[in-house]
Order: structure tokens, then C-alpha cells, then sequence
């Protein structure tokens, strides 16, 4: 029974004690398709119970509470990732690998939790699906974005990330190769491939550039045989395509293979699952994204950073074997540097090139992996190892602040040159 005057406080919705002897508040929500709606609060205690009825209350009239009841998180961050922060300034290879983690990890293991109801603990179990990696700090940096988001559109009313600790990963630690070591993988290119690959790799050790920067260098930027230079100004990127076929369909496209045919939505008009398999396929790329278009997949972009943009002195072996190169070669369409037949190099058909070098290299066993960022750690190690001071560095290998690289603008040709004649043994 409730009991005797016990008067709900006037504007704070309805608010009584049950029969059990548990304080319940009542607040009505904005009508959704004509329909009354409300949210709840409860406590044993009256005192706790109003106090959660005026947060309730103060939160319902500053537009913070949930759109629907049914809202899941796996729901809002389809919505997030494609209509928030597509739209903000974001790298187009950032946001496929956002979506590779919401669709990959987030969704599987809390997508089907309803975002009002939201808890660390739920925050902590998609760290343990995941486990002690770089993928469950990169999930829970999405989380906490997205659901920083909700709070600002009224679909959350926490952020229950930023109540949980980032999960702390063991990096690996990256060392490059010894000077002699180097030295052989560059001679096992030379053993082992053709002149296309071989200068590449070679490149890699002696300029300390990113493999998308190799891959995306153009002729116009190395083309000068009495400059022994490279700007690395664009780099070569596969990016994701967009259907441009229109909106999708309620069920399976007529011109879906009946052998072929999508078993779950989207359902594109033009019967393909794939969007790169689409007729009409389209590039949806921010307004702020500078890119050219070179062939399928495949962009040229601009560096992710002011310092990624630098002009990096050739040493004498390294630009002669490039000169020559580009004189056997002759043009081609994109006027790449290194190109098969005039097309680019897939940057996974790169990857394996590299992995065959080091394995024949004997650096890595037959079934062993390692990454070609390698090589740039190895000319970061050898420069330093050879005394060149840190400034001149990070101008070298782009890893600047913005400050520094304003600096760069003025910097010292002669000092750069110096500094990568460190690195000649290695063609000697």
C-alpha cells in the first residue's frame, strides 16, 4: 500500500511508491508515430528516487535521452560512421578501417545491446572478445567517439566508454636491420628480381620513404639527371568504391546470378554484392580530400601530414640506377616511376615482392612474414647510428611537426645530402 502523504513533487512527473515499498518515477517522453511514451526510475529509497526523476526530467527537457527504446548500439553506429563522421575531416583509409572494426568486432560482440542500457562492463567484454591487441584499443577509440556523439544528439545519456580505461596492448617493437644486413637483402633484390623491384627495394633502405610513396612516384619528381632528388608529394593508396547503381532494394535485384544471389540486405539494384563489382561504381570522397584517380582501386593522395611532404637527396648509386631505369622503361600512362607494363603496383602485390626478398634473404623463414615498413626503421636506425642529429632526421624522413616543417622549407640541401652518404655502403 502506499503510503498516506505521500505527494509527488509538483514538475517532476509522476512519481509513487508500489505496494512492494520501492519508490517508482515516471516522466513522459515525445511522442514517436502518435504514440505516449515514457521512461521509468526506481529506487527502495525516496530520496534516491526523486533525485533520479529530476535527472530524468532535466535530461528529457535538454533532448539527451534515447530516440527509441530499441535503439541498438549496432544501429547507431551504421548511422554514426556514415552520416557524423563521414562527414568531418577524416582520411577516407581511416574511415574503412573504422568500419572494418564496427563490422568486424564492435557489432559482434555488443551491437545487439540497446544503447540505453549500456555498461563498462559491456565495454570491458567487447576488450575480452578482442584480446590483448591494437584491434581492442582501436575499438574502444571508436566507441568512445561514437557514443560521445550519442550524448551530443540526445541518443545516449552517458558515454560509458570514457568510464572504462583504454585496454593496454604489449607493442612490438620494430627494430631495423644491422647495416650488413641491410646491405645483403638490397644485393638479394638485385639477385632475385627484376630492375623494377630491385630499385624499389633498394629505395626503401635509402630514402626511408613509405611504401605507398614509392609506389606513387612519378616520373616529374625524380626525372632529372642532374638533380639527384625525390619529392615525395603523393603516395599510391587502394581505397574503397561506393555502389552508384542507387539506393537498395527491398529484395534481391532481377539481375542478380540466380547462382549468385545475396542471401541477406543490402540488396544493390545492380545485383552485385561488391561494390567494386558494381557497373556504375563511384568514388564518395570527402569535398576535402585532395586525390587523382590512376587505375581501379587505386589513388594518388596526398600525405596524411604537412611532413609527409619532403624532397629526400638520392645518393649517387641509388639515382643513377633510377636514371637508367626510367631510360629503359620509356613513358607510361601514369607516369610512374616503377609500373608493370604501364600499370601500377598493387600495393598487396608489393607486399608480397618484399616478403619474397627477405625470405630468400634468409632474414625470415620460408613461411614467415614481416613488414616493409622494415626498411624505414632501418634507415632511421643506420642515421642515427651514424650521428646524424634528430632534426635533420625527421626533415629526411618525415617525421616532423608541423613547425619543423615549416623549417623545412628553408632547409639545407647540402646537410641532407650528408647526412643520407651515411647510407652508400649499403649499395657499395
Amino acid at each position: 500500500m502506499a503510503k498516506a502523504g505521500t505527494r509527488r513533487t509538483r514538475g517532476d512527473g509522476a512519481f509513487f511508491q508500489r505496494g512492494d515499498g520501492k519508490w517508482m518515477g515516471r516522466v513522459e517522453l515525445p511522442m514517436k508515430d502518435g504514440k505516449r511514451r515514457y521512461k521509468w526510475v526506481s529506487s527502495v529509497d525516496r530520496n534516491t528516487a526523486l533525485k533520479k526523476l529530476q535527472q530524468l526530467r532535466k535530461d528529457v527537457d535538454e533532448g539527451r535521452i534515447a530516440t527509441t527504446a530499441t535503439t541498438t548500439l549496432a544501429k547507431w553506429l551504421d548511422h554514426w560512421i556514415e552520416n557524423i563522421h563521414a562527414k568531418r575531416k577524416v582520411r577516407p583509409g581511416v574511415l574503412d578501417d573504422y568500419r572494418g572494426c564496427i563490422r568486424n568486432h564492435i557489432t559482434p560482440a555488443i551491437g545487439n545491446k540497446r544503447i540505453d542500457k549500456l555498461t563498462p562492463q559491456h565495454v570491458r567484454d567487447l576488450h575480452a572478445a578482442i584480446g590483448p591487441r591494437r584491434t581492442a584499443e582501436l575499438a574502444h577509440v571508436i566507441l568512445q567517439k561514437a557514443l560521445k556523439d550519442a550524448v551530443r544528439e540526445g541518443v545516449a545519456v552517458r558515454n560509458v566508454a570514457e568510464l572504462v580505461d583504454k585496454p593496454v596492448y604489449l607493442k612490438k617493437k620494430r627494430d631495423g636491420f644491422e647495416a650488413d644486413v641491410a646491405k645483403h637483402i638490397i644485393a638479394t633484390a638485385f639477385k632475385t628480381c627484376d630492375e623494377v623491384d630491385a630499385t624499389r627495394i633498394a629505395a626503401g633502405f635509402l630514402t626511408g620513404a613509405r611504401r605507398g610513396e614509392l609506389l606513387g612516384l612519378r616520373r616529374p619528381y625524380v626525372d632529372n639527371p642532374a638533380k639527384p632528388l625525390l619529392t615525395f608529394a603523393w603516395q599510391l593508396q587502394s581505397l574503397t568504391q561506393d555502389h552508384g547503381c542507387g539506393e537498395p532494394l527491398a529484395e534481391p535485384s532481377p539481375l542478380s546470378r540466380s547462382d549468385r544471389k545475396p542471401t541477406k540486405p543490402p540488396y544493390w539494384p545492380c545485383g552485385k554484392t561488391r561494390a567494386w563489382a558494381c557497373p556504375q561504381r563511384r568514388w564518395d570522397l570527402p569535398a576535402h580530400f585532395e586525390y587523382e584517380v590512376c587505375e581501379g582501386s587505386l589513388l594518388f593522395t596526398r600525405p596524411k601530414t604537412e611532413a609527409g611532404y619532403r624532397v629526400v637527396p638520392a645518393i649517387p648509386p641509388l639515382h643513377v640506377a633510377i636514371q637508367q631505369l626510367l631510360a629503359k622503361s620509356g613513358p607510361n600512362p601514369h607516369d610512374l616511376v616503377w609500373h608493370r607494363n604501364g600499370k601500377p603496383i598493387d600495393p598487396r602485390d608489393d607486399y608480397d615482392i618484399w616478403r619474397n626478398v627477405f625470405r630468400a634473404a634468409g632474414v625470415i623463414g620460408p613461411t614467415e612474414s614481416l613488414p616493409p615498413h622494415n626498411s624505414r626503421h632501418t634507415t632511421a636506425t643506420l642515421l642515427r647510428a651514424a650521428g646524424v642529429d634528430e632534426q635533420t632526421r625527421m626533415e629526411i624522413l618525415g617525421h616532423a611537426s608541423v613547425d619543423a616543417q615549416r623549417n623545412y622549407a628553408h632547409a639545407d640541401r647540402t646537410r641532407h645530402m650528408e647526412a643520407m652518404g651515411t647510407l652508400a655502403e649499403l649499395m657499395a
